[in-house]
């Protein structure tokens, strides 16, 4: 390699060796002189300072950061930490707690005393600076409040010391000196932790079964709807928000049959197949123009509890299938009104005329928005006439006609007669909420 230096010569670098050994050239007087210009020129910048090296901020005297050790934390009621000013170039004139009911201060010692938020501030050399502290109470700590029987699960408490742990009810829900609680039977029992402070956490556990299986059962068993009262089919319980958690995905398979207007669930047996059924449900499918669209999904996570249509209308319970695809009630006017159920709707329960959704009972819309776990298996397929085993159960879901004269529906005090409770529902997968439209 070559290089030429201020003074002409050229420098041959010998490759990976460092070396190199110098060749040199002549040049004239002019050369000689514009060079001479330059080397005064450079000389001159550098005495100036023009050329002069930059200082990194971090570098410079008197550049380091002043603040204290935490803009924000968060502590539990008795615990403390210390608040330091980092860098100060004076002493600290005095700290202050916004809310001494919450956090007190003495010399930049923080104390959680109430639960709440607050500020630290701290003023030196006419500038204050501010730590903002959340106080939280000591809490027990489990993984979940609710349990199959036979599981265990460890419960900790969190901000205080445990010196003995207890329960309401060991029978349902016993917990050992270490805070380990095994579920024995269905039901609800309270775990109390009894710490050093004095102080006491408790926890509810609900204790269930996998999932309710009906041995030997009726038709009626499996289409709790077909006893069910008008108001029952078509009112509103009450209840708002979103599931808290569902059973695993592969609990239940879902089969919508296009031709007889059913849909069937089912749950495996011991050979892993889904052949027990769990509840049959008579149906509304898609009109021609707007068919249900067939195929087998796995559920998704949009769950809504009152919506309302872009097309217009309103419905109960909805639970997405796939795409723009819902199981749902009928329809309403009013969203969020019982009392404005359609005749229309309800009668055309068992036809095709819907925009692809599939329509159902609130009883029914309801089972699946709770017990439906998103990933849950659903084959939509045509169905067939020459199927007697999906027409034997079509011919038996005969539901309540719709009175002349509406009864007054109010919201949370119509009778349920269904066959299962939310509290018995396997709590195995958290429900995560997405909003209608999202596509998840």
């Amino acid at each position: 390699m070559v290089r030429e230096n201020i003074t002409g010569e050229r420098q041959y670098i010998s490759a990976g060796t460092g070396y190199y050994k110098e060749e040199k050239v002549k040049i004239g007087e002019k050369g000689k002189t514009m060079i001479r210009i330059i080397t005064m020129l450079v000389i001159i910048a550098v005495l100036s300072g023009s050329f002069s090296t930059p200082v990194r901020a971090d570098e410079a005297e008197g550049s380091e950061e002043i603040g204290l050790n935490y803009t924000e934390k968060t502590i539990y009621v008795g615990k403390k930490f210390k608040l330091v000013l980092n860098n100060a170039p004076k002493k600290i004139k005095w700290w202050l707690s916004s809310d001494t009911n919450v956090a007190t201060v003495e010399n930049g010692v923080v104390v959680g005393v109430g639960a709440g938020e607050c500020k630290i501030k701290a003023k030196c050399n006419d500038i204050k600076y501010t730590c903002k502290v959340t106080v939280v109470e000591p809490y027990i700590s489990v993984k979940d409040d609710y349990m199959r029987i036979g599981n265990t699960m460890k419960a900790k408490v969190k901000g205080d010391k445990v010196e003995k742990f207890s329960s309401s009810s060991p029978r349902i829900a016993s917990v050992d000196d270490d805070g380990v609680i095994t579920a024995n039977k269905t039901g609800m029992a309270t775990i109390t932790a009894s710490c050093k402070s004095g102080k006491s956490y408790s926890v509810t556990i609900h204790v269930y079964e996998k999932i309710k299986i009906i041995e030997n059962p009726t038709f009626d068993d499996l289409a709790p709807t077909t006893h069910m009262t008008f108001e029952e089919l078509v009112g509103d319980s009450g209840e708002s928000g979103y599931p808290k958690a569902c059973p695993s995905p592969d609990t239940y398979k879902i089969i919508v049959d296009l031709y007889w207007r059913v849909v069937m669930v089912y749950t495996k047996d011991s050979n892993g197949k889904y052949t027990i059924p769990v509840r049959y449900m008579l149906c509304t499918v898609g009109k021609s123009s707007t068919p249900t669209r067939q195929g087998t999904f796995k559920m998704k996570s949009t769950k809504v509890r009152f919506g309302h249509f872009n097309v217009g209308g309103n419905a109960q319970y909805w639970s997405l299938i796939t795409s723009a695809t819902y199981f749902h009630s009928i329809l309403y006017d009013t969203l969020g009104d019982a009392n404005s159920w359609t005749r229309t709707s309800w009668n055309n329960l068992g036809n095709a005329v819907s925009h692809g959704c599939v329509r159902l009972p609130v009883p029914d819309a309801r089972w699946i928005y709770y017990n439906a776990a998103p990933g849950t298996e659903v084959t939509i397929r045509a169905g067939s006439s020459k199927d007697t085993e999906t027409k034997a159960i079509r011919e038996q879901l005969k539901l309540a006609e719709a009175p002349d004269v509406r009864p007054t529906l109010k919201k949370g005090k119509i009778p349920w007669t269904d066959n299962w409770t939310i509290e018995e529902v396997p709590q195995e997968v958290e429900y995560v909420y997405y909003p209608q439209g999202s596509g998840k």
